[in-house]
């Protein structure tokens, strides 16, 4: 009967009994019975470890060098490695004392309910899905530009103003270009500040000015018939240097919508720098005869610089025909 022994003992067993001479005293039992015992022992020295301890394997170990003629096969091949119990990894970062028992079915058949910690950390519960539907949350950005390319300062992106997120400015860095194929470089041909309001004083016995829309005011003062004191609202401009146009029908009565007197409406005194005052700016309606009047429509709008805001691109170039000298 074989015995199943490990290495060291084979290898006394072999040193003892087939003696290095010619003398005739191995028998072919002695022979025999040594390779029964190798052929019984050789799965209990693999699996035992000695292969490490004491006679490590000196090169990679192949079960078989050629590949199994169908890989999705249920049906074990010859050269197939079957693990019964489990596999150790010592080298593992993690857990080198955990046994893996489950197999691992490559990365088109894992789970993802089965993975480990998914809800620590970022659960990351919100997806673009590629079946192209909606997203089901609100997605947040942080700092971060949201493009195609994935460069920094590039596409657009949103900036918290408030604490509630109530309040957020968008960035833009390119132009923008609408379903028309019309476009919107930046914001500098937007009317920062407007106004519509009656000025007749009509059925009112102190002649307060009516405003019936505006965007970025904080007043208005009749300072006297024909003349008024436009206040802007904080922050609306950088400077005084902005630009001002205003419209009047010259008329204090509406029995006809069509008519209007010619008349010049004047954008004069431009005060205020927002530290000790606000910003005003004065209007006065004048008609032909160089007589300040009241009317019942005025429209003034406002365009400039933004605090913070830059200038174009380009700086504008001035000259003069040379024809034409100071006299």
């Amino acid at each position: 009967m074989p015995n199943q022994l490990n290495s060291g003992e084979l290898i006394a067993n072999i040193s003892s009994e087939l003696a290095d001479n010619n003398a005739g005293l191995i028998s072919a039992y002695d022979v025999r019975h040594n390779m029964e015992d190798i052929a019984v022992s050789i799965n209990k020295i693999i699996a035992s470890g000695d292969t490490h301890i004491e006679y490590p394997f000196y090169s990679v170990v192949r079960i078989s060098n050629q590949e199994a003629t169908d890989p999705t096969s249920t049906v074990a091949h010859s050269g197939d490695a079957i693990i019964e119990s489990g596999i150790f990894f010592p080298n593992s970062a993690v857990n080198p004392t955990k046994r893996q028992t489950q197999p691992w079915l490559g990365e088109s058949y894992i789970d993802h309910n089965a993975l480990d910690n998914l809800t620590v950390g970022n659960p990351h519960t919100q997806y673009y899905l590629i079946t192209g539907d909606t997203l089901e949350g609100n997605m947040g950005t942080d700092t971060f530009w949201v493009n195609k390319s994935g460069v920094d300062d590039v596409g657009f992106k949103f900036e918290q103003l408030t604490p509630d997120a109530k309040v957020q400015e968008i960035y833009v860095s390119g132009t923008m270009r609408w379903g028309d194929n019309s476009t919107m470089p930046n914001g500098k041909g937007q009317a920062k500040a407007w106004v519509n309001f009656d000025a007749s004083g009509v059925g009112d016995f102190e002649n307060l000015p009516m405003i019936r829309s505006y965007h970025n005011i904080s007043g208005i003062k009749r300072d006297a018939p024909g003349k008024f004191t436009i206040t802007l609202s904080s922050g609306v401009f950088q400077d005084n240097n902005y630009v001002a146009i205003g419209t009047a029908n010259a008329r204090t009565d509406s029995d006809d919508p069509t008519d209007f007197e010619i008349n010049t409406v004047g954008i004069t005194v431009r005060e205020g720098d927002e530290d000790t005052l606000p910003r005003t700016c004065k209007v006065s309606v004048v008609n032909l005869a160089g007589e300040y009047v009241d009317s019942q429509l005025i429209d003034i709008a406002f365009y400039g610089y933004e605090p913070m805001e830059a200038s174009g691109l380009q700086t504008p170039t001035v000259s003069r025909d040379a024809l034409y000298t100071d006299s």
